[in-house]
């Protein structure tokens, strides 16, 4: 299944989930969602690329929101499959996009796997798109060490990289999603038990007015952060085994 939502003013969520030849390539797992977002502005963005077997079929649902060909930039917020695994294939129908990534994530990966090469953004280095921008924060071990997470400034919309992830297939979600995120990092592992870190993380995302959470995987969420930042911030997510 694939599904296109306008979840803020010129932010995209572009979902996948339940894709039969995927689940049986061992790709997908079922009942999860895969997030691409775009946002829309006089210079387009992407963030995350998602497969490179997906490629095809977003590209066709990217271009209903916007021409692939003008994307400026193809935020790759680390290096995994669903993040940068079709970063060339953007990048080749993309002539004038540049590739935004965290530096370690440039020394480890792009600059070999990437056949353009990446720019490195610094924490709190803000890109204008024009009446939207983006805003990094170097996030590192949140969930992998060459992390990042953006915020959309404008909207208020932010982009956790895989944090407060969550299994599920629902679009949009307004009742609280705590319980849910904690159980999935417990659960899944996908989030390494790494306090300092996490608590460095979170310490930058707490200051913002976040209203909207573009989760990688699972609904974007409305409200609710605060109380998320709490959860993470007090609890242990050993993963439970």
């Amino acid at each position: 299944m694939i599904d296109t939502t306008e979840i803020a003013d010129g932010v995209f969520r572009v979902s996948m989930w339940d894709e039969k030849d995927l689940i049986e390539a061992g790709i997908f797992w079922p009942g999860v969602s895969y997030n691409l977002f775009v946002v829309r502005d006089r210079r387009p963005a992407i963030v995350q690329t998602m497969y490179r077997k997906t490629f095809a079929r977003l590209r066709e649902r990217v271009a209903q929101v916007v021409d692939p060909a003008e994307l400026c930039y193809i935020v790759v917020p680390h290096h995994e499959g669903d993040s940068s695994g079709a970063v060339n294939e953007w990048a080749a129908i993309a002539p004038k996009g540049t590739i935004l990534c965290s530096g370690l994530c440039a020394a480890l990966n792009l600059r070999d796997f990437s056949d353009r090469a990446p720019r490195v953004v610094s924490d709190g280095e803000v890109v204008d798109l024009g009446a939207r921008r983006l805003k990094f924060f170097m996030t590192p071990q949140v969930n992998q060490w060459d992390s990042l997470m953006v915020y959309e400034e404008t909207t208020r919309t932010l982009f956790p990289n895989d944090l407060f992830s969550q299994p599920g297939i629902e679009t949009t979600m307004r009742r609280d999603p705590t319980q849910n995120a904690l159980d999935s990092a417990r659960e899944l592992g996908y989030q390494p038990n790494d306090r300092a870190n996490l608590l460095r993380a979170l310490d930058k995302i707490a200051p913002l007015q976040v209203e909207v959470i573009a989760n990688m995987h699972g609904p974007a969420v409305y409200g609710h952060f605060g109380a998320l930042v709490r959860a993470f911030r007090e609890n242990d997510i050993a993963t439970s085994a």
